[in-house]
């Protein structure tokens, strides 16, 4: 079946593997390598040679074909990820329109029409799970369905209507596909495969697996999938393992496999694989009968009609105890609360709607209305589908429970595979018979509705404004950007009574009404709440609309700082950061709205009405969900008592609605999509959130009884064991989690489950090596600024700074999380004195560096991070700057905070400037410094400075000559191992480094900058310094010289001379 040939290797290295570069492409009966920075080369194949055809592109840039012509697709420049895409003619590259995201090691495809798909790669947050889709026709860019997982390095091949993607890093074992026509297919997952890191190909029009890794060792099997067994079954063996191959389906069919990482080159003939292993459709012909059922059920959904909506995220911020939910009450109309209970992370938000019939416009009032009751919404949809329209007075009477509550963001991916459910159909305990019965009525009602509709025309149309009433403690600040993303509008509430520079005074209140603890004083002030928030807005790509609304109207002669004087000062926060402003009056120049919001008046009641204007004003353009969808939307949520559903329960609601198979994927996926939903695939497969506050009343839960154990009045929480750690410490654990029993669902949502969802949207991190422990950084005491100064040595701290003037709020929590998270097999870890941590607080944590003694703090200044260091190697202070840049940028990523820039910089010390108040000096170069009042370049960088780029503190060996080894178990010297080892094989550094202990993460760091071999050099002594300090292998030359002899390495001839060498002396 499978016969092999080899072939003249590679000139250069390249590829998948560690070496991450080019790509294996055939264009006009041409095969064609671009390999590691070495060039694009073509091969003979009668002569079996390969001949240099152009110089390559950007190091790590991928090597395609578009149009017919070779292209070069992102990389590496100047440190980040390039978006540049360069076309190759008449021998030289010319440029192409920029992709929309920039990444190196993705997988390019070509397909019709002069296009190409650019999937996942490295971002400068991290992996990407973007497709970016390439239209030949328009020169234009737009996004395709996003990959299940983020990745780099994976491969794909297109069959038919079909991509299916595997391997890399990122993916593990597992197989998905998708149809390449259809921009909002969902990916689908197949059997995994049986190793990671494999490649996948199509050879007699079978799927093929080539090579691939069970941990550290490779494999040389390949294997096909059965579409009948649905089984990968083992088809042959190549002459050598291998691991994230390039593979090329040939014009002749057969099959070339390169190794980039060996360069070795393989050709495969496969004759009749297809009779043993047939194609059902599931596999070769699923992406063209899903999109024909999913064509099928759209017009069928179409012709009972559709509904035309858009949503507005309005988030309501500030401090606690404002006033932002009687804003709330009033913005809706409603009466203020009875009582005064603290707003969770973000309260069950409420819509307030805009609402057209039969493309009639309400215009009662200010067409602004909440919808509250079951009966009423069957009343408008029944009636809108049996007569095509209600009467005015029937649509406006107040309606909620059965529209989804909540709209918070989640990412596109789609919802995963459907396995069968192991847990049985669980019964609503909380419902009396009677309320059960009637309840079933109002679905088979909803149903009979929706199975019976036949007029093709829009039903109704909603604009939809989504009110988010969001804690004020600041625990809940640093947590909320990690649910609840870019909003359209956000309304900043502040005390007309307290001055912007006051501290308020924080309490909270429980369900009942009363407090859960004594009042404590917050470590921020009014302003600077507004600006952390201001700061995650300035991070996004479309800036919100921004409200300012002041409360305590009647109370505001008591504050010395006038309303106009606030105003002044937040106009000034305001227009630097450049944002759309709602201006109180034509004058353009007071910014705050003054209202009662307890004891509301009329001037309050038109001041509400004003706002409303001003927010239904940004609604988006709609979008059009057929009815059977948003009939399968509603029946989802009441039959969700408690809020979550599991996959098989929700084929059952959409059973009745006659949505089966992958139909009903594609509906859940949309729902998921447009926010109404939240499902989480990669961590909770079977688990599908059909009120997403079930999620966020879980974090407010952890929240509210940390209040208890922490600022308990009289007859509160008692705090023993565990309970110490979590009051102190921020640490959550299962037990602890056992307390909070509302909202779990036995088998679908558990503890275990929600420290996955907490770990997976970057709240927590696990800690310590048993995997017990969780920390929540947002749960950290605050440090006090008189005992930060301690970290703060001028001249030596490193500052972190933002481009927009200030920490965004949960960034610096979302990165300490990051910095500890073992899934980033980070060297990071809380240092700890006598079982104690030595500092950990919410704005300053000092963490030790794995393997070694090194102690660094992060200590968040509001304004910048201040980056401090306790040792005199330049190398390692250089490493944790580089890193501690990474890991903010994928922050960012996972915050979708965008376009936010840090640059490095020290606390000024110019003789020619003045030193009161103090201030930054920005670093113009790596030797250079720049003044941030007089604006310009003042002096050099002194030692201390110099250390953070690699420049000083260099350790005595590495500037010695060093000394002749005495045998193989001798230590070695940096200056023999650059010599002997660095000089002669400068490509393979990450072969060495990963033989030698280090992880793809510090490889990241330590990588070349530019394909020279200076930089391999660099990286190469920066390898060996970090083996050198952890002395993990053994710090001898017989590690090395075992390295060198490794499979992965195959370096045997120099190792045999080292050994010789050694020996000699």
């Amino acid at each position: 079946m499978l016969s092999f040939a080899t072939c003249a290797k590679v000139p250069v290295h390249g590829g998948r593997g560690v070496y991450g570069g080019g790509g294996l492409v055939e264009v006009e009966g041409r095969v064609v390598w671009g390999g590691y920075g070495g060039g694009v080369h073509m091969l003979d194949e009668v002569r079996s040679e390969w001949s240099r055809v152009a110089d390559g592109g950007e190091w790590g840039g991928t090597l395609a074909v578009c149009g017919g012509r070779l292209v070069w697709v992102g990389g590496r420049k100047g440190g980040v990820k390039s978006k540049e895409v360069k076309e190759l003619r008449g021998g030289r590259w010319s440029d192409m329109p920029d992709m929309l995201v920039g990444c190196s090691r993705s997988c390019v495809l070509s397909v019709s029409g002069g296009g190409m798909v650019v999937m996942g790669g490295g971002g400068d947050g991290g992996r990407l799970n973007d497709v970016q889709v390439f239209d030949g026709g328009t020169q234009t860019w737009h996004r395709g369905p996003s990959l299940p997982k983020p990745c780099w390095g994976m491969s794909a091949v297109v069959h038919g209507d079909l991509v299916f993607v595997m391997g890399g890093a990122g993916m593990d074992r597992a197989v998905w596909c998708a149809d390449i026509r259809d921009l909002q297919s969902i990916w689908r997952q197949l059997p995994d495969v049986p190793y990671c890191r494999s490649s996948v190909c199509v050879g007699d029009g079978v799927l093929l697996a080539i090579g691939g890794a069970e941990g550290p060792k490779k494999t040389s099997s390949i294997y096909g999938l059965h579409g009948v067994d649905k089984k990968w079954k083992h088809v042959g063996d190549m002459p050598f393992a291998c691991t994230m191959v390039d593979t090329l389906l040939l014009s002749d069919r057969g099959l070339l496999v390169v190794d980039g990482d060996t360069r070795q080159v393989l050709r495969i003939t496969v004759q009749g694989l297809a009779k043993l292993f047939p194609i059902t459709p599931t596999v070769k012909e699923t992406g063209k009968s899903q999109k024909e059922a999913d064509e099928r059920l759209y017009e069928e959904a179409m012709s009972k009609g559709y509904v035309e909506t858009s949503v507005t995220k309005c988030l309501i911020l500030g401090a606690a105890g404002v006033g932002k939910t009687h804003l709330k009450h009033l913005l809706l109309k409603k009466d203020p609360p009875g009582q005064r209970v603290s707003t969770g992370l973000a309260d069950n938000p409420v819509r307030a709607i805009s609402f057209t019939l039969a493309g009639v416009v309400s215009q009662e009032e200010d067409d602004w209305f909440v919808v509250e009751d079951d009966q009423a919404l069957l009343r408008v949809v029944g009636g809108t589908i049996r007569d095509g329209g209600v009467s005015m007075a029937t649509s406006l009477e107040e309606v909620v429970s059965s529209f989804p509550k909540m709209t918070i963001h989640v990412s596109s991916d789609g919802a995963g595979a459907v396995h069968p459910d192991p847990t049985p159909a669980r019964v609503n305990t909380t419902m009396d018979s009677g309320q059960q019965s009637r309840t079933a009525s109002i679905e088979e009602e909803l149903i009979h509705h929706f199975n019976h509709s036949s007029d093709k025309k829009k039903m109704f149309g909603v604009k939809w404004i989504h009110f988010i009433d969001s804690g004020g403690q600041l625990q809940y600040h640093d947590i909320l950007p990690l649910f609840v993303q870019k909003p359209a509008v956000a309304i900043f509430v502040l005390n007309l009574s307290e001055e912007l520079s006051h501290q308020p005074t924080i309490e909270y209140y429980g369900a009942d009404g009363k407090p859960v603890s004594r009042p404590y004083r917050s470590s921020l002030s009014h302003k600077q709440i507004l600006q952390h928030c201001l700061g995650a807005m300035c991070s996004q790509d479309a800036r919100p609309l921004i409200i300012t609304v002041g409360t305590h109207r009647d109370a505001a002669d008591r504050c010395s700082e006038s309303i106009e004087e606030k105003s002044q000062k937040l106009k000034a926060l305001l227009d630097a950061g450049s944002f759309r402003i709602v201006y109180n009056g034509e004058e353009l120049e007071e910014v705050i709205f003054a209202v009662n919001g307890k004891t509301p008046r009329d001037e309050d009641r038109h001041v509400a009405k004003v706002l409303r204007e001003e927010i239904i004003s940004v609604c988006p353009q709609p979008i059009k969900m057929p009815i059977a969808w948003f009939g399968l939307e509603v029946l989802l949520q009441r039959s969700s008592h408690d809020g979550i559903l599991s996959l098989v329960e929700c084929q059952g609601c959409a059973k009745r609605l006659h949505i089966e198979g992958d139909a009903f994927s594609t509906a859940l996926h949309y729902l998921v999509h447009h926010n109404v939903f939240l499902h989480y695939p990669e961590v909770l497969p079977q688990t599908v959130f059909c009120d997403p506050q079930v999620v966020l009343t879980k974090v407010s839960e952890i929240v509210e009884y940390h209040h208890k154990l922490l600022h308990s009045p009289a007859g509160g929480v008692a705090a023993k064991g565990d309970l110490v750690k979590f009051r102190d410490h921020g640490l959550l654990s299962v037990e602890l989690l056992n307390k909070f029993s509302k909202h779990y669902a036995e088998g679908l949502f558990t503890p275990h489950d929600l420290l996955k969802l907490l770990v997976s949207v970057g709240a927590i991190a696990m800690v310590g090596d048993d995997g017990i422990e969780y920390l929540m950084p947002a749960l950290l005491p605050h440090l006090d600024a008189g005992h930060v100064t301690k970290y703060c040595q001028p001249g030596t701290s490193l500052i972190i700074m933002p481009s927009q003037g200030c920490i965004p709020s949960g960034l610096f929590c979302c990165l300490v999380a990051q910095l500890l998270s073992p899934t980033n097999h980070s060297p990071w870890k809380v240092c700890m004195e006598r079982d104690k941590p030595l500092s950990l607080y919410r704005n300053c944590i000092t963490f030790q560096l794995k393997h070694t003694t090194e102690l660094v703090t992060l200590v968040d200044m509001f304004s910048y991070i201040l980056l401090h260091i306790d040792t005199m190697s330049g190398k390692v202070c250089k490493e944790v700057r580089v890193c501690v840049h990474s890991v903010i940028k994928r922050a960012c990523g996972i915050l979708k905070y965008q376009g936010v820039q840090f640059e490095d910089a020290f606390m000024c010390a110019g003789a020619s400037c003045s030193s009161d108040p103090p201030h930054l000096a920005t670093v113009v170069s790596e030797k250079k410094w720049k003044c941030s009042i007089l604006g310009r370049q003042c002096g050099d960088l002194c030692e201390g400075q110099l250390m953070w780029f690699g420049e000083s503190g260099v350790t005595k060996e590495s500037s010695a000559t060093g000394t002749l080894p005495v045998s193989l178990d001798s230590e070695p010297s940096l200056q023999h191992l650059m010599e002997k080892v660095a000089a002669v094989i400068p490509h393979k550094y990450e072969m060495v480094g990963l033989q030698l202990g280090l992880t793809l993460t510090q490889l990241q760091v330590i990588s070349p900058r530019q394909p020279n071999l200076e930089e391999h050099h660099r990286a190469f002594g920066e390898i060996f310094d970090v083996w050198r300090r952890r002395g993990s292998p053994p710090y001898i030359w017989k590690t090395l010289t075992g390295v060198l002899r490794s499979a992965s390495v195959g370096e045997v001839l120099l190792s045999e001379q080292l050994t010789t060498w050694i020996t000699q002396q």
